[in-house]
């Protein structure tokens, strides 16, 4: 081409700048460009709030590139309401496209901006391209040479377009528009739940204008078949659509669960189940072995296991028909049955919105846009790579996971798949985002992906030193740095998570890779330096370390929460969607486990392992510092245990060279290896710079990472005890096996004597048989009592085997008398052999089929039949933090007990009749806490009285409290905190009490094989003043708050009760 040639084709380029307007006043023959988009599906047998379709849209926001003759380009900016602005190809202007001003929207120009124009009698043919961002001069060459694809354009024949535009998309005339019916935004003025990620701005009310610009147009143009609409690919803007559609299926569905009531009814379906597994379990160890125990036994015919088998399936048959009793179980299965069909619906829109897009983004077409649209030597176009990238990936995998725990491939067309691809695949799109395109820095990075060979501190030092070329070059700073803050935030957060769902099925070498490229991104986009580092640590101090960060985290988070509180009031709306679900702070025990590491051996707990931190500053600052901290400790400490200097190792995730120098050997304290360790464990967001989301997302990861580390050095370290010890460094799993054994009183047979005194031995019998008969009646009364305790339990099959109990005690009462005295009447004796019998059976059968605390807790729970009186059924999710502290009491084993007694002050001696005798009352209560460790456990409780005046029961209003303990509670807990907002008791003109009276008993009984957990008891009773007249005390409450480890303060078990004098 000459250069005349070309100095022509330059002026024709730039011709448009003398134009008023560049956006309604160009000239030439007008084409409606629209695009292929996801719009809803309208038709009649369809919903639009779940099902989509392929259809056409107006243009978003972008720009717009006219190749004509495949020398002269024309090039507009799009709009986010679809009008064009035509500009400089080669000097794009910054920012997105600017909205055309209301007055020419006023006076209908947003219809002829809606056109480009082509001037047909000049150009022969037109290639257009729809694109997200404005190409850099080197990619307007490279489409304009022939370097890059030319399918990336669609042609037009500028004949055709002028007299048969119907063969190259739609023709629309007056009569027939057709955009008025195939287009989304002239054929609907209203969007409804559409969600779309491009916006929508109607053209339903513009048709008219439209239609009158049409017939203008194919007058002045001479257009006999109508004017052309010609549909452009957007691939790009397909897959960010159905990208954002999966996603709002997954906000959509994370909003249906923390609706309150659901969970709170998920929670407890499954907490219910869990009963039931761990029941059935408790059920199958009490069968003992069927085998052999010696070899002189009976010839065995039958496998003793399936003997044993069939007798465990018939004790869980029972275990679960018991558990039944107290709730309702097809409801329970009914809602359980409702929400996981709900999730699976869920799901599904979820996935068939991700298949079609992982196949988009596999597409030919995206892979030509990925690779030819943008140059990563101009660093706007890498920029806006990013960006657009960014807007693709957000979300990364959103499958459901495998239900099976061994890994295997993802199924092809999934998200998981399209991401397994691109982890693997050093310049796979999410990596050149991130990098921001740069070709240095990808191939600086590449050699991370090396998984057979060991680090090359050269590698790093390549990748560390193209950072900070890139860091010191012009046009970075922190101008870049705000221009790319959420795609950079969104891409690293959905290669972390992609990283951390696929790690079974990933190369050592790809973790390193992320690692690097998490490393990077703070450096880049933070202005972080991050150095990994190696420090000695015994595995007791690293737990201690974790549980106080993870109380620190609990305790500022409430104080934020309780802050949040005060500076604003929810709206209901806000109530409803579970805005406040955070402030339930209860952890069920049985769901989440809870276990410390001071119950393994203490062997274990002082071996010495690697731990992996993340520390902030460049190598020398972090050698200054750590070196004067040192001199610093040596002058001032005299703590033995930090004196003690343990040596430093710089990790294979530091990219700085000079790190490994100038770090690795150097020996520092124990004191500052844990606060290293304590540091590392607050993340990125401790550093006060960069932008919080990023910071914590890298932050977030590389903790993992570190954590990682370190509980795999700690597995390796510790051997046969690595299983208990990685559970307490996990968070912990805490199994309480209850139950155990009746023991059954055995009789002793006794010789008869005899001697010449038959008379004396006949009245002692006598006498004897008197007594046996009156105990039968008081064994009577008893199951009698016990009928109704139960019976107000709802225990109602065990009330009625007591009934029967104290029937056939009465029975054998009755007749046992009659045989005393009428030594003749067998019959009466052998009524009352079998009455006894039956009595003692019934007595057996009853105590089984009394509740135990879990199944109390069944009954009381959202799906109990709350039969109990007084009712108490947690029904609400205002119930969640009293039932879930009931939970985990009922699972620890927790009790409480509260009681006014009443006893003969001395022992009667001369007692004349009508001389009064000596009352004592008092007020006793018994507390037990098990699994107690003085240096882990908290608890609190307290002992209130109520008056006349303090309210009505069981919901007082005031209250005294008149003796209570604490011992390191980590946190004010419901019941603690109605016990401070109660009213003070109403005053009385008497003690009621007598406060020197207080008596309490500690007692601790050691638990085996553990040494230092023992069952913690408080017995104690307060003497009460008698009162001739009604008592001025109307009842006591028993309040008991039990943290087995105070460093979960959630986990907690709690305990109210209430009696009446």
């Amino acid at each position: 081409m000459s250069i005349t040639q070309d100095i022509a084709n330059a002026v024709a380029e730039v011709d448009f700048l003398l134009t008023p307007c560049k956006a309604c006043q160009r000239q030439g023959l007008p084409i409606l460009p629209l695009r292929h988009a996801v719009v809803p599906d309208t038709h009649p047998a369809s919903d639009p709030a779940t099902q989509t379709r392929m259809g056409l849209r107006t243009l978003r926001s972008g720009y717009l590139y006219v190749l004509l003759d495949q020398r002269i380009w024309h090039a507009y900016e799009v709009t986010a309401q679809g009008h064009l602005r035509r500009f400089n190809p080669y000097e794009p202007n910054p920012g997105p496209p600017p909205s055309l001003p209301e007055h020419c929207v006023h006076e209908d120009h947003d219809i002829p901006s809606s056109f480009l124009n082509i001037d047909t009698d000049t150009y022969g043919s037109a290639w257009l391209a729809f694109s997200s961002d404005p190409w850099p001069v080197s990619v307007l060459q490279a489409y304009k040479t022939g370097q890059a694809p030319a399918h990336r354009f669609e042609g037009l024949d500028l004949i055709q377009a002028r007299n048969n535009p119907e063969l190259l998309g739609l023709a629309m005339t007056p009569d027939n528009l057709q955009v008025d019916r195939q287009v989304f935004e002239y054929a609907q003025q209203l969007n409804g739940p559409f969600d779309s990620a491009h916006g929508f701005h109607s053209r339903f009310l513009r048709k008219t204008a439209l239609r009158g610009y049409v017939v203008n147009a194919m007058a002045r143009h001479q257009l006999e078949n109508g004017v052309l609409a010609v549909v452009l690919d957007d691939t790009v803007g397909l897959i960010q659509e159905y990208n954002h559609q999966r996603l709002n299926w997954v906000v959509k569905r994370q909003a249906w669960r923390e609706d309150p009531l659901r969970a709170y009814q998920l929670q407890t379906s499954q907490i219910l189940q869990i009963i039931r597994a761990t029941q059935r379990e408790w059920a199958a160890q009490k069968v003992f072995t069927f085998e052999a125990q010696t070899g002189d036994g009976p010839p065995v015919f039958t496998d003793p296991e399936k003997q044993r088998q069939t007798v465990v399936e018939m004790r869980q048959q029972e275990s679960d028909e018991k558990l039944e009793e107290r709730y309702d179980e097809p409801r329970r299965a009914a809602f359980q049955a409702e929400y996981e069909q709900e999730e699976a619906r869920f799901q599904a829109y979820i996935d068939r919105h991700a298949g079609t897009y992982a196949q988009l983004c596999e597409s030919a077409a995206f892979a030509l846009i990925e690779r030819h649209d943008y140059d990563g030597r101009n660093r706007e176009s890498g920029i806006a790579y990013s960006k657009t990238i960014a807007a693709c990936l957000s979300g990364g995998i959103t499958e459901a996971p495998a239900a099976s725990a061994e890994p295997s491939p993802p199924a092809p067309g999934t998200s998981e798949a399209l991401w397994l691809r691109w982890l693997q695949d050093p310049n796979s799109p999410p990596y050149r985002a991130l990098m921001l395109r740069d070709g240095p820095l990808m191939a600086a990075l590449l050699p991370s992906f090396s998984a057979t060979e060991p680090t090359h501190w050269n590698d790093s030092e390549k990748l560390y030193n193209a950072l900070s070329k890139l860091i010191a070059s012009d046009d970075v700073g922190f101008k870049l740095r705000d221009s790319v803050k959420q795609a950079i935030t969104e891409l690293q957060g959905s290669v972390n998570a992609a990283s951390q769902r696929l790690q079974t099925l990933l190369d050592p070498g790809i973790q390193q890779a992320v690692r690097h490229l998490n490393n990077a991104s703070q450096r880049v986009y933070n202005g972080v330096h991050l150095i990994e580092l190696q420090v000695q640590m015994k595995l007791g101090e690293y737990y201690a370390l974790q549980s106080a960060h993870l109380r620190e985290m609990q305790n500022s988070a409430s104080e934020k929460l309780a802050k949040a509180r005060a500076e604003m009031m929810p709206s209901l709306d806000e109530l409803k969607a579970g805005v406040q679900n955070e402030a339930r702070k209860v952890k069920p025990i049985i769901q989440t486990g809870l276990l410390s590491l001071a119950v393994l051996d203490p062997k274990v707990a002082h071996t010495v392992i690697q731990i992996s931190v993340w520390v902030e500053g460049t190598a020398h600052e972090l050698h200054e510092r750590l070196a004067r901290e040192v001199k610093l400790n040596v002058n001032q400490l005299n703590d033995a245990a930090k004196m003690a200097l343990v040596e430093i190792k710089v990790a294979a995730g530091t990219l700085e060279l000079d790190a490994r120098k100038s770090l690795n050997g150097m020996k520092i304290s124990a004191g500052q290896a844990s606060q290293l360790v304590r540091d590392s464990f607050k993340g990125l967001r401790g550093t006060g710079k960069g932008w919080e989301l990023l910071l914590s997302l890298g932050g977030l990861y590389l903790l993992n990472d570190s954590l990682g580390k370190s509980l795999k050095s700690a597995e390796e370290a510790m051997g046969p005890k690595a299983a208990e010890a990685m559970l307490a460094l996990y968070g912990a799993k805490l199994g309480i096996i209850g139950g155990g054994i009746e023991l059954v009183g055995l009789l002793m047979p006794r010789k008869a004597s005899t001697n010449s005194q038959i008379s004396l031995g006949r009245s002692v019998a006598r006498i004897g048989g008197v007594l046996n008969a009156a105990a039968g009646i008081f064994e009577a009364a008893q199951a009698l009592t016990a009928y109704g305790r139960t019976e107000k339990a709802g225990d109602k099959r065990a009330a009625r085997h007591y009934i029967i109990a104290s029937l056939a005690s009465s029975v054998a009462a009755s007749a046992g008398a009659l045989g005393v005295f009428n030594p003749l009447a067998l019959k009466a004796i052998g009524i009352a052999i079998i009455s006894s019998l039956a009595a003692y059976i019934s007595n057996k059968i009853a105590e089984k089929n009394e509740s135990t605390a879990l199944e109390l807790w069944a009954r009381r729970c959202y799906f109990g039949h709350a039969d109990e009186t007084p009712r108490t059924h947690w029904n609400s999710p205002n119930h969640a933090d009293i039932a879930l502290a009931a939970l985990n009491a009922a699972t620890l084993g927790a009790t409480g007990g509260l009681k006014f007694d009443t006893v003969i002050a001395s022992e009667l001696s001369n007692t004349k009749i009508g001389v009064p005798i000596d009352l004592q009352s008092f007020l006793k209560f018994r507390i037990t806490l098990p699994n107690f460790n003085s240096s882990s456990a908290g608890y609190q409780w307290a002992v209130l009285i109520h008056r006349h005046g303090d309210g009505a029961p069981p919901h007082y209003t005031g209250g005294e409290v008149i003796v209570s303990q604490e011992y390191f509670p980590p946190a004010l807990t419901p019941a603690a905190s109605k016990r401070v907002s109660l009213n003070p008791s109403k005053s009385t003109n008497k003690a009621d009490y007598k406060r020197e009276s207080l008596e309490i008993t500690e007692s601790h009984q050691p638990l085996q094989p553990r040494a230092n957990h023992s069952i913690k008891t408080f017995t104690g009773k307060i003497e009460l003043t008698q009162d001739t007249g009604r008592h001025n005390i109307l009842s006591a409450s028993l309040t008991i708050t039990y943290w087995p480890d105070r460093s979960i303060p959630q986990a907690y078990a709690e305990i109210s009760l209430q009696e009446n004098k």
